[in-house]
């Protein structure tokens, strides 16, 4: 009774001291020229579709009701790992349907499957960096080396599943990280042709200006294909748009770079806004051109937010995530007093403000309301810029630092 009692409390100690820590996840990717995986993968895609069928039949769309299904598949030669894989998958592409179907949407001719399976057992890695995969017979394994750099990247990490493609792995690891103490709360404004964050004490804002240049070119010079054979303009504008997505990335992946950077130096948490529903601003009817619908779906907001969180959780940094209505009106609303700005698009000349900084200054200000208590003394002050890249903006407002007034 006193082991099981001692052990009881060193459990809840582990779980006490567990909630400083986060559980982060990255994948590594190597490819392999061989061709013993295409009978795997043909027989998964086959189990695959048959599992949906079932499951379509059955009504059922959780790997609870389709124990039936995964019974039958006693007398099939394939490992079962790769059952398992494959009747998750079909409850996914299930679920997907049915939500479709309640939305309204038919589906007449679902798409095809791509060949590409996650398991998450029946392989293991050796000490000098062999991989070993089974095979569609019992003791048979498909062994592979692991180039430095996957060795290095899962060296001292939880290795959790494998996806297997065409010619390509794909190793999945995970580590816990230790969460720093937040000193800061810095708001970060996603715009169309700027990257805003910082806080009270210092703004830093990275241009954007070229990404935004990329993407109109690359629609002009797709929109310039006179060829009359829309395959070969397919795949033209295929090639276009990724070569303009490889560029674009590098950009973004350089911003978030900078701003975790920037964050993890002074020990700041970051505060995002939720802009998953900007994109209604364009639905039919409300008189919006063409011109203004492309500019709002190739602005990357969405691909910025997920960088950060990401890029932060593997430095142990504090994300704060904001609701719309915590953050309405904040782009025409003065973030100190609460006044609505006269010239919303320019600066105002009685607060000192545009609505950019108004906005920033308002997600800081709720970061700080909904995130962690921050540790003020010995706050560091960011004093590092990047080259060409951003602008430092003056944060002296006319209208005080004052209590700002509710809406």
């Amino acid at each position: 009774m006193v082991v099981e009692c001692l052990a009881s409390a060193l459990a809840l100690k582990g779980l006490h001291e567990m909630k400083n820590y986060l559980r982060v996840t990255k994948c590594v990717a190597q490819k392999y020229p061989d061709e013993r995986l295409a009978s795997v993968l043909s027989n998964y895609l086959t189990i695959t579709y048959n599992a949906i069928h079932y499951a379509e039949d059955k009504g059922v769309a959780n790997r609870k009701g389709m124990g039936g299904f995964y019974r039958s598949l006693k007398d099939v030669k394939l490992p079962s790992c790769y059952k398992v894989a494959a009747i998750s998958r079909a409850c996914v592409a299930v679920r997907s349907r049915n939500k479709a179907k309640k939305r309204g949407v038919a589906v007449m001719h679902p798409r095809p499957l791509k060949p590409m399976v996650s398991i998450v057992s029946g392989f293991f890695i050796t000490m000098k960096g062999r991989l070993f995969v089974p095979l569609l017979n019992r003791g048979e394994y498909f062994d592979l080396q692991l180039n430095r750099h996957v060795i290095q990247a899962i060296e001292g990490r939880t290795v959790r599943s494998i996806g297997i493609t065409p010619g390509s792995l794909s190793i999945c690891h995970t580590e816990y990280v230790q969460l720093g103490e937040v000193g800061r709360v810095y708001g970060v404004d996603r715009n169309e042709k700027n990257l805003t964050f910082g806080d009270r004490s210092e703004i830093i804002q990275i241009d954007m200006k070229k990404l935004v240049k990329i993407k109109q070119s690359t629609r002009e010079i797709i929109g310039s294909l006179r060829r009359n054979d829309v395959r070969l303009r397919r795949r033209l504008a295929r090639k276009y748009w990724r070569r303009a997505t490889h560029r674009t990335d590098q950009m973004l992946h350089a911003a978030a770079n900078f701003i975790v950077a920037t964050a993890f130096k002074n020990g700041a948490a970051l505060a995002l806004e939720d802009l998953e529903d900007i994109r209604k601003m364009y639905r039919k009817g409300n008189e919006k051109c063409r011109d203004y619908t492309f500019r709002l779906n190739s602005w990357p907001h969405g691909k910025i937010g997920r960088m950060l969180e990401y890029k932060a959780a593997w430095k142990g940094i504090t994300m704060v995530p904001l609701t719309k209505s915590e953050t309405y009106g904040s782009s025409s609303e003065c973030a100190s007093c609460g006044e609505k700005l006269h010239r919303p698009a320019r600066e105002d000349a009685e607060h000192g403000e545009d609505a950019v900084v108004s906005n920033l200054q308002d997600v800081d200000r709720q970061g700080c309301q909904r995130g962690p208590e921050p540790v003020r003394e010995g706050a560091a002050e960011v004093r590092s810029f990047p080259s060409r890249a951003t602008r430092s903006l003056a944060t002296s407002w006319s209208c005080g630092d004052g209590e700002r007034r509710g809406r």
